[in-house]
C-alpha cells in the first residue's frame, strides 16, 4: 500500500540503524515481494516467527494498514498478528517536529513535515501523515488515521479508529467520536458523533450508505 511505501521512506530517512526485513500480507503469496522486500507470510504467522528462537526474534513491527476503507477495522487487523503492543515500533520522520512534552504510544507513525505541539497525546497505532499539524493538548485516539496536511487545533479530542481526510481542519476543542470519518478538505466546527461521516465546509453529516453508493 501507499502507507507501506511511506514507512519505507521513514526508515530510509532514519538511516542505517533501521532496515525493513520483510512484509506480512494476507493478499500476497509468501516468497513473493513488495518494493524489493520479501513477503514472509500472512498476518497470523507473525507471532510465531517473532517468538524466541524464531527468525524474527527481536524484530520490531509496523502496521501499514490505514485507509478510509479499513480505519474501523484497524484494531482487529492488528490483533490478528498476535503480537504484543511493545513489539510495534514508533517511527518519527527526522523532518517532523515533536514537542518534548508530547506522548507517543506504541506503533505510531509520524510523517515528514508534521508538527506536534506541547502536551499532545498520540495513542497506540495512530497514523500521522505528512505535514499534519496538531495543536497543544490535543488527543489522537488509538488507531486513528490522519491523512496528509490535516490540522487539528488545540484541545481537539480525536476518537479511536477515526479517519481524517487530507486537508481537513478541526477547530479548537472539537470532540470526534470513535470510528468517525471526516472527508478531505472538510472544515469541522462542531463535535462529531461516533461512526459519523462528515464532509464539506462547514462539515455536515453524510450517510455511510450514500458514501458506499458513490465508491
Amino acid at each position: 500500500s501507499g502507507n507501506a511505501l511511506d514507512i519505507l521512506d521513514i526508515l530510509d530517512a532514519l538511516g542505517e540503524d533501521w532496515k525493513a526485513v520483510g512484509v506480512f500480507d494476507d493478499t500476497r503469496t509468501a516468497g513473493s515481494g513488495f518494493a524489493g522486500i520479501p513477503v514472509l507470510g500472512r498476518l497470523d504467522s507473525a507471532a510465531t516467527m517473532a517468538a524466541p528462537g524464531g527468525p524474527l526474534d527481536g524484530a520490531l513491527f509496523v502496521n501499514a494498514i490505514a485507509s478510509e476503507r479499513t480505519h474501523q477495522r484497524k484494531a482487529t487487523i492488528i490483533a490478528s498478528t498476535g503480537l504484543a503492543a511493545e513489539r510495534f515500533a514508533t517511527l518519527v520522520h527526522p523532518l517532523a517536529a515533536v514537542s518534548r512534552s508530547a506522548v507517543l504510544g506504541h506503533g505510531v507513525c509520524i510523517g515528514p513535515g508534521s508538527a506536534m505541539s506541547g502536551r499532545v497525546t498520540i495513542e497506540d497505532h495512530a497514523w500521522i501523515g505528512a505535514h499534519v499539524v496538531i495543536g497543544h493538548d490535543a488527543l489522537v485516539g488509538a488507531g486513528a488515521t490522519l491523512a496528509p496536511a490535516v490540522t487539528l487545533a488545540g484541545g481537539v479530542q480525536l476518537g479511536a479508529l477515526s479517519y481524517v481526510g487530507s486537508g481537513a481542519v478541526l477547530r479548537p476543542g472539537i470532540v470526534v467520536g470513535s470510528g468517525a470519518m471526516i472527508g478531505l478538505g472538510a472544515v469541522v466546527l462542531r463535535d462529531v458523533p461516533a461512526q459519523a461521516v462528515m464532509i464539506g465546509n462547514p462539515a455536515r453529516p453524510l450517510e455511510r450508505a450514500a458514501l458506499s453508493e458513490r465508491a
